[in-house]
């Protein structure tokens, strides 16, 4: 995410949750997704979702949307 999003996401997160986004990425990565549609809609949570899928795959990574959103919001996605 560019730093305007980012920074935007940070704020919005730390108010609807009361928790720094850096916070879920690290600690609790399966509830990023629900805590982006908290903060900041599901339609914002989308463009974020594609905004890593693109990213990832710009890196190499080949993965969908739907491969992503299940990363950010499944806990046993994680558990591996």
């Amino acid at each position: 995410m560019n730093f305007s999003l980012r920074t935007l996401v940070h704020y919005r997160v730390l108010a609807a949750i009361g928790r720094p986004f850096d916070y879920f990425l690290v600690e609790e990565p399966w509830r990023v997704y629900e805590v982006l549609e908290k903060a900041i809609g599901r339609h914002s949570a989308e463009l974020v979702v594609n905004i890593l899928t693109d990213w990832l795959r710009r890196n190499g990574c080949n993965v969908t949307p739907e491969e992503v959103r299940r990363a950010l919001s499944d806990k046993s996605a994680w558990m591996k």
